[in-house]
């Protein structure tokens, strides 16, 4: 065994929750009584309902979360937003032996009840307001023909309860195993393999056996996530609404005054009379009132109930706007790729940041460079319109299961030479595209995308990968992971093209290779230059997800040193040799003051880079795949072997 990786092991060997130096915490919200979005330090949420527990004038919120540390959390309501959207307290967590695929209602004599569905059981609990916990008081067997539902919805009546469950078409997904050279979601012809799994609603009123209560048994493509009992008004008092992987809302009219009868399903509309779509992929949904809340991954949204019908019959909602928690963390979206740059030309470093719904967000410091504050972020625009990149039909290597993540990794720098900034980015593709500011320092106005080329082929490498931009000399310097997987270099010709630089190597001459292995277990590599120990040379400070192996996949970092369980490591490499001739020594992780390697959660990527914010730099700053900040002083950091 090599030395470097024998001691990898000892020292790491422990490693499996996240690690942060002591006292760190997520960078917070500087809006007016800490507002922010709504978000729990998990990849995925699931609002249980809602309830009054506290006299507000409006109901009090459950929400689970899942991908990350699963509770079930209780949101205080204190106010409502000039947006129309709720404003709740910071959470409390309540004792609950289940995390999801369960709904809390509130019974006309105040009582409040969770029902979950445990393997093959139906479980009935009741809160307990002074414990703070959901008490089991019922557990029966799911009806007949009811098996492995997903989610379950509930239609309170005087004399019980109407259950839908959501329920599988049967039909099977992609099969083979995605981190391999022999996964094939395409097939020669570009259509994706794998059966279209759907998803339909079955029905039990607590007797005799359930039944399909959908027209269809192809009714949401892969998944619906939740099912959501709403009062739309008189004729619509006992409707069904669902979400679906896509982002659609699915509506279903229930004639039905007990039971079910439903009408074929609508895709719930907007005011502009199309069909709406989720901000972000997987959004569950829960009425309530004056709308209703959905969220997936993600944070929290509210979709005001417009009072209107569209002459096909679609109920009609108004856009999407962020529910807000009091005292809140910034939040930058799942698995975030963090810059720092002077955006708004105010002479103050702000944050850029992509994340895996495929935005781009700006927050604002309106404190100093030495101690920063931040507003909740805005979308970033391009060519008049937020910037989304999502995967699409055929952009993701993982299938057609993936469209609508975007992975987003921007990079700010002068690209053109007219003294604003533009971005840069990669993503889920694997393609690389430049925003041009056609606007001035302070009020920035991008161009929409348009590609980068080399030798006239569109840039083109490894997916989820964060390009390192600096300008040397008089040139302005890419850097990727080329379709070899290895750190390659390029130079910029003009706005639209670059120039072949080489791949670069480590000091014995070697190639930096980046990924643990094919397919899904490439990419993921967020890369900054940046000088990090001041001697003039431009360094790499590197974002990883569990899977890379930096520089080679027998001895790099991440997962064959730290092992398959791991997280993404912040690393760095150093520069041994120039700018103009760069030779990079091996990477290592940061450590803290005690030695312990910082990984700030999450497998899947994490977002890295050197900074100035903070004063007394560099500085590092890093994201947790559930979107918080994290700036760390460089002078308690700790970069050896």
């Amino acid at each position: 065994m090599k030395p470097l990786l024998f001691f990898f092991l000892l020292v790491s060997a422990c490693l499996a929750e996240p690690h942060l130096p002591e006292g760190t915490k997520a960078l917070s919200s500087a809006a007016e009584k800490g507002r922010g979005p709504l978000a729990l330090i998990n990849l995925n949420h699931h609002v249980l309902g809602h309830a009054r527990l506290f006299g507000g004038k409006q109901p009090d919120l459950f929400v689970a979360g899942y991908g990350g540390p699963q509770a079930v959390h209780l949101f205080r309501w204190v106010a409502t937003a000039e947006s129309g959207a709720p404003v709740f307290a910071e959470p409390v967590v309540v004792k609950c032996a289940f995390k999801d695929k369960g709904v809390v209602f509130q019974r006309e004599d105040g009582s409040i009840s969770g029902l979950w569905i445990s393997k093959e059981e139906l479980v009935t609990t009741l809160f307990d307001r002074a414990k703070l916990e959901f008490i089991e008081t019922k557990r029966e067997k799911l009806p007949k023909g009811v098996k492995a539902p997903s989610s379950l919805g509930v239609l309170v009546n005087a004399d019980g309860v109407d259950l839908a469950f959501e329920m599988s078409d049967g039909t099977k997904g992609l099969q083979g195993d995605p981190w391999t050279e022999e996964w094939r979601p395409f097939n020669a012809s570009g259509i994706a393999t794998g059966g279209l799994r759907y998803r339909y609603l079955m029905g039990w009123s607590g007797r005799g056996e359930a039944r399909q209560i959908t027209k269809t048994q192809k009714e949401v493509y892969f998944s619906m996530h939740s099912i959501t009992a709403i009062d739309l008004g008189p004729g619509h008092e006992r409707d069904l609404i669902t979400g679906s992987r896509q982002g659609h809302l699915v509506h279903y009219t229930n004639r039905a005054a007990s039971g079910f009868d439903l009408e074929a399903k609508r895709l719930v509309a907007g005011e502009d009379g199309n069909a709406l779509r989720h901000p972000s992929i997987n959004p569950s949904v829960s009425a309530y009132p004056g709308g209703l809340i959905a969220c997936g991954e993600g944070s929290l949204y509210f979709y005001r109930l417009a009072g209107k019908w569209l002459s096909s019959g679609a109920p009609v909602f108004a856009d999407p706007v962020s529910v807000l928690q009091e005292n809140a963390d910034l939040y930058a979206g799942t698995l975030p790729s963090p810059t720092t740059v002077d955006w708004n030309g105010d002479g103050l470093l702000d944050i850029l940041a992509g994340n895996s719904e495929g935005f781009v967000l700006f927050f604002e410091n309106i404190g100093s460079d030495d101690e920063p504050k931040f507003l909740p972020a805005t979308h970033v625009r391009a060519g008049g319109r937020e910037i989304q990149v999502q995967a699409g039909y055929s952009g993701s290597l993982q299938g057609l299961q993936e469209a609508r993540w975007g992975y987003l990794s921007p990079n700010a720098i002068d690209w053109n030479g007219d003294g604003t900034f533009d971005l840069i980015t990669g993503d889920i593709t694997g393609d690389y595209l430049v925003y041009l500011n056609r606007g001035t320092k302070t009020e920035p106005k991008l161009d929409a995308a348009h590609p980068l080329y080399c030798d006239g082929i569109d840039l083109h490498g490894m997916w989820r990968c964060r390009p390192a931009l600096a300008k040397i000399g008089e040139r302005i310097a890419l850097v990727i992971v080329d379709g070899d997987d290895h750190f390659h270099l390029y130079w910029r010709i003009d706005d639209y093209n670059v120039e072949d630089g080489g791949k670069l190597v480590l000091e014995n001459g070697d190639p930096i290779g980046a990924s643990g292995g094919p397919a899904g277990l490439s990419g993921r590599c967020k890369l900054d230059l940046f000088d990090w120990n001041q001697d003039g040379h431009l360094d790499f400070v590197i974002g990883t997800g569990r899977v890379n192996a930096i520089p080679d996949r027998e001895t790099g970092l991440p997962m064959p040193v730290i092992g398959k369980k791991t997280l993404g490591t912040p690393l760095l490499m150093i520069n041994q040799g120039t700018n103009d001739q760069m030779k990079f020594a091996r990477p290592l992780p940061f450590r803290d003051e005690a030695g312990k390697i910082i990984q700030p959660g999450g497998a899947h990527e994490t977002g890295a880079v050197g900074t100035s914010l903070g004063g007394k730099g560099p500085n590092l700053l890093i994201c947790n795949e559930a979107g918080r900040l994290f700036l760390l002083p460089g002078h308690r950091l700790n970069v050896t072997h």
